[in-house]
């Protein structure tokens, strides 16, 4: 598959894991890679709730409105794909590496969707990242609605893994 066409299609599937409601789905999905850095390095690159742009392929940009580590902050996702995603901040620790968010706007059959991202050590000295939710599929089979969610995970989970590949 092409970049441009993964882009487009892991951009629609980001969105896929949206929800309209805050409610936890019925599904539960994760994915988590290992990363040879610490995590505090790994924390400082996706523990932003509004950096999301710098560390996913298929979001362009996003803006913040509240305090990005307190709850209820809202961030927008802009999609290469020219769609948008608004989320809402549940809960921020950064001591604990990890933050939890509802997805409350998107175009895609796919609602009650709560979201955590994740940091932890190895016992090896390196890093699991984790990214998981939960949500309702909606006029879609569950595995449709799961397989979008996956795609989305692995695209914004690949783009970390291969930054630290390439940093020094």
């Amino acid at each position: 598959m092409n970049t441009h066409l993964r882009n487009a299609a892991a951009a629609g599937l980001l969105m896929a894991m949206a929800g309209l409601g805050r409610a936890e789905g019925a599904i539960s999905f994760s994915r988590d890679i290992t990363i040879d850095r610490s995590p505090a390095t790994v924390w400082k690159y996706v523990g932003d709730f509004n950096a999301t742009d710098l560390w996913h392929p298929s979001v362009r940009n996003s803006t913040l409105k509240g305090n990005g580590t307190r709850p209820g902050a809202i961030r927008t996702l802009k999609l290469v794909s020219d769609g948008e995603m608004v989320e809402k901040l549940l809960a921020y620790d950064a001591a604990k590496t990890r933050y939890t968010y509802t997805t409350l706007k998107s175009p895609f059959p796919i609602k009650n969707c709560v979201s955590t991202l994740s940091v932890s050590p190895t016992a090896d000295g390196k890093t699991l990242l984790t990214w998981s939710a939960s949500f309702d599929a909606v006029d879609v089979d569950e595995d449709i609605a799961t397989e979008w969610v996956g795609i989305a995970f692995d695209g914004g989970l690949g783009k970390v893994a291969t930054h630290f590949e390439k940093a020094p």
